[in-house]
Order: structure tokens, then sequence, then C-alpha cells
């Protein structure tokens, strides 16, 4: 199958899980991150805020675990340009009111604007992702843009709700490779990226 096909194939998958399902796989997700947390420490993350309707990985209660028992780490989120394939990095807290965009991704709609170089470690959504270490998203490229721009020392880790495959997932020259897979069933450490 080519990216294409496996992004369909994938997101079908995930929109026709349980509600039940979806509910058990956000909760082993979520002690996943924790312990995740526990293990590593930082001053920053960037997160992704999810579109529920979609069934993505629900990082919420993380964001909220962050607030509530990890105030000094700063949390941040994108804002899409929606002219152009990039993102713009905002702090969120929990006073942050978000709305959708046109895509039905919730966004800020005020925060602190927050630098690229500062954000320590990111997690990126995923649809699939490969044991390998690499991820198909959506396929418009926001991700791969912003990822490229971040320090050498930042910390990417892969997001999904499903299993991980095997093989790299027609890997193409502007993919970016993750250090850290975490889903529900596994964290699978990669190192530096690929």
């Amino acid at each position: 199958m080519d990216k294409s096909t496996l992004r369909k194939v994938y997101l079908e998958k995930r929109k026709f899980l349980s509600q039940a399902e979806y509910e058990r796989r956000n909760e082993l997700l979520y002690h996943r991150l924790i312990k995740f947390l526990e293990d590593n420490h930082f001053n920053s993350i960037h997160t992704f805020i999810p579109i529920k309707k979609n069934k993505e990985p629900d990082v919420f209660p993380f964001v909220q675990y962050l607030w509530s028992e990890k105030p000094e780490v700063d949390v941040i989120t994108g804002v899409s340009d929606l002219q152009n394939p990039i993102m713009h990095h905002v702090k969120i807290t929990q006073s942050t009111t978000f709305l959708e965009n046109k895509w039905g991704i919730p966004e800020p709609k005020d925060g602190e604007s927050y630098l690229i170089d500062k954000i320590e470690c990111v997690l990126v959504p995923m649809v699939v992702g490969s044991k390998g270490g690499h991820r198909i998203g959506y396929g418009k490229g926001y991700y791969d843009r912003f990822l490229e721009k971040c320090s050498p020392n930042t910390l990417f880790i892969g997001i999904a709700l499903g299993p991980l495959l095997d093989g790299d997932l027609y890997k193409d020259q502007f993919d970016i490779g993750m250090h850290r897979m975490i889903t529900p069933f596994e964290i699978r450490d990669l190192g530096k990226p690929i």
C-alpha cells in the first residue's frame, strides 16, 4: 500500500473504534504518557489538541495533568496558518479559550507566542506509525515543516491509538523520524531521529 492508502485505511480503522474501545485506549495512552514523563524532565512540551469527532488520541487529560501537577512545565500548541502549511506556536494555560478552525482542530483563541527553539519535547499526532520511527499524518506537511525548525535537542514523540507497524511506511526525503513512539500498547525508544 502507498502512503495515501495507508492513511485512508488507518483513519477508517480509528473511526470505527467503539466508544468503549476508544476510551480504553486513551486511558492506556494517558498512563504511558505519565510513565514517560516520570522518566524524563522537560521545561516545555508542545502538544496537539485532539479532534475528538475524528477519534484522535485524546492527550487533553495529559495536558490537564501537566497544568495541575507540573505547573513549571510550559505547555505549547500550534495554530495553523490556513494559507501556508506552517504553524505558529503559543503557550496555553487552564484559562485558554479554544475555537475550532475550518478543519475542526481546536486552536487557542489567545495565548502568548512561544519560540520554537525553546521547545524541548513535541507530541506529534500520527494516523499510523512504524516500529522504525516513521509516521503518517494527514498529509498536509505542517508537522514536518515545524519539526525541521526545532532545536537538535528537541525530543519528537509520535502518538497514535493503534499498534505500530513493521517497516518504514514509505519514508520520503521530507519525513522527520521520531525519537519515541507512544501508543496504548507500548513506549518505543528509537534514540536519535532517523
